[in-house]
């Protein structure tokens, strides 16, 4: 092979590299921004709802008749506050955990080491 021929097959393997390279990090991107997408909604939904039960466990808390009922009124929205954010937390580490695969799929390739 000339050493013409041998650039050109090199700058032709170099091209296809990094055209392959460039579509799965655009791919890559594109579900990145999916997942982001979705991050976004949880939170935007996650604090609705942590809204609405404030506002029914105020509600309620006024209508008490007691301080003791008010208190218990109180421990329970403590209580579901708790466990809410808890299964919330949970589902945005998966979310976030997804995307930070997404985001790694391009250099997947590279044959760095796995972390963990």
């Amino acid at each position: 092979m000339k050493p013409l021929e041998q650039t050109e097959a090199a700058f032709g393997k170099a091209e296809t590299a990094l055209r392959t390279g460039m579509e799965s990090m655009l791919a890559s991107l594109g579900a990145a921004s999916k997942t982001a997408q979705t991050i976004g909604i949880a939170w935007v939904d996650y604090t609705k709802q942590s809204f609405e039960h404030a506002a029914a466990a105020a509600e309620k808390i006024a209508k008490a008749g007691t301080l003791a009922k008010a208190l218990e009124i109180q421990a329970e929205y403590a209580k579901g506050s708790y466990e809410r954010g808890l299964a919330e937390a949970a589902t945005l580490r998966d979310l976030y955990a997804a995307m930070a695969k997404d985001l790694a799929k391009p250099f997947e390739s590279l044959g760095l080491p796995k972390a963990g």
